[in-house]
């Protein structure tokens, strides 16, 4: 974009009409991670606000403002331009909206806002600016990106963008984990992408990856809140210095620990008064004592043999508890790495030999191996054809094998993932449904079948009379 030179001209308001996008936000979220997440989520819904409205709103502040103000507003402007082309995004944002402030009827200051919110990901700020910045000035780049924002590859966009934030709300997090990575090699330019993500590795502990990730986010956005979170190894700053306040603050067991301690070396110091006391009375009681200590010694070496006999059987048990552990362990890696092999054999099959051979399982009762191999059709490379039946056919398999947990969260997967147009669509609904109903969940169980009223009203399922029944209890 370019920069603005200090010559002050009148601005032209236009008219178009397109309608824009609005965030869902969740202000009662307990997990700070969670709500920086959900805080992305963007709805596929618009607002029913069209070119008339925006248009009397922007018509009501028609005050001009003062030559010293728009050069004042200019030079923030310049100011954001010089950030955001060193990469210093968030605090362009900044600069840019207290130009926007002084001078709020500007083209170039509304289209360099609109490309800033859209490099944050923050849709609805994106469209209203360059929406306004066409109202005023009519310019290519405001069409441009209005266009875009309002075109049917856009959307297609969001529903995925959708589609990952579902996942975490599911606690699905490597399902959105794998949608962000897509989308972080389709959009590289795109920042919360990489906010979302690093936050997500963090949660499932591969440090590996985010420590990438922040490297990557860095080139980008170089003062993003995220590097608040992580120092340099990509350690989470707050959990480091809980820890650190546990080891360095004594609790009240180690004080109680130190005062039996100090109890202990005074009751010695006694012992040893009363030892030294006994021994003058055994010399002047004659032989008989004397060899009555002897035989008490004897019996305390004998005590203090078995002792440290005890305590090296104790380290032997021990030490002999760790090598099997270590075993176990290492049986468990190669066992681990086998079945990695075998699952990269497999994919390497391709979706429809892998989908086949998992149906095969399942016809023949083998439940736990058509999970496994409807598992590796999904991760095959040409799986498109076959995910929405293998996803489907894992959560029957569940349910036939008894395991209610895994079935709710693959039939949840399906309906979330698709629409009504998908051959099980309604099936999964109404077998998410009996599952709630059977486990005394019948709220939730009411719940999927009101959405599967909503979604697919056509379906034969909303006149079952098991189905009326339960909406009916």
């Amino acid at each position: 974009m370019p920069r603005k030179i200090m010559d002050i001209s009148l601005v032209e308001e236009n008219k178009s009409d397109y309608t824009f996008f609005k965030i869902d936000e969740d202000e009662d979220e307990d997990n700070d991670t969670l709500k920086a997440l959900k805080q992305t989520y963007v709805t596929s819904n618009y607002k029913n606000e069209t070119i008339l409205n925006l248009q009397k709103e922007l018509n009501t502040n028609s005050t001009e403002i003062s030559k010293e103000i728009k050069l004042e507003s200019y030079n923030k402007y310049n100011n954001a331009l010089d950030l955001a082309i060193r990469h210093y995004i968030t605090n362009a944002v900044e600069f840019v909206e207290e130009a926007l402030k002084l001078n709020p009827k500007d083209p170039d200051i509304l289209n360099l806002k609109g490309l800033l919110s859209l490099l944050k990901c923050d849709f609805s700020k994106a469209f209203e600016s360059f929406y306004t910045s066409q109202c005023y000035g009519n310019n290519e780049l405001s069409r441009k990106y209005v266009n875009l924002l309002s075109s049917k590859e856009f959307k297609v966009f969001l529903e995925r963008y959708n589609h990952s934030i579902r996942f975490i709300n599911e606690e699905l997090n490597e399902e959105s984990i794998e949608i962000f990575d897509s989308l972080i090699l389709e959009e590289p330019e795109l920042i919360e992408p990489y906010v979302i993500s690093i936050l997500l590795y963090d949660r499932v502990g591969d440090q590996k990856k985010k420590v990438e990730l922040l490297e990557e986010l860095r080139c980008i956005d170089k003062n993003n809140p995220i590097f608040e979170k992580f120092d340099e190894e990509g350690i989470n700053v707050e959990s480091k210095a809980e820890e650190k306040q546990e080891v360095e603050t004594p609790n009240e067991s180690n004080n109680e620990q130190v005062s039996k301690s100090k109890t202990n070396k005074t009751d010695k110091k006694h012992m040893i008064l009363y030892a030294i006391i006994a021994i003058l009375v055994v010399c002047m009681g004659g032989a008989y004592l004397n060899n009555q200590k002897k035989i008490n010694d004897l019996h305390e070496q004998i005590s203090s043999k078995d002792s440290e006999i005890s305590k090296k059987e104790q380290a032997l048990s021990e030490t002999e508890e760790k090598l099997s552990e270590k075993e176990k362990e290492a049986q468990e890696s190669e066992q681990k790495a086998k079945e990695q092999e075998e699952e990269t054999k497999q994919i390497a099959r391709g979706a429809e030999a892998l989908y086949f051979d998992a149906t095969k399982y399942k016809a023949a009762g083998d439940y736990k191996t058509a999970i496994k191999y409807y598992e590796y059709t999904l991760k095959a490379k040409d799986t498109s054809s076959y995910d929405a039946d293998s996803i489907y056919n894992i959560a029957l398999s569940y349910k036939k094998m008894g395991d209610t947990e895994n079935a709710i969260k693959y039939y949840k997967k399906y309906v979330s993932s698709y629409s009504a147009s998908k051959e099980y669509y309604d099936d999964a609904y109404y077998q998410l449904a009996i599952l709630y109903y059977e486990n005394d969940r019948l709220q939730d169980a009411k719940d999927a079948l009101y959405s599967l009223r909503a979604t697919d009203p056509s379906s034969a399922y909303n006149k079952n009379e098991k189905v009326l029944e339960i909406l009916n209890k």
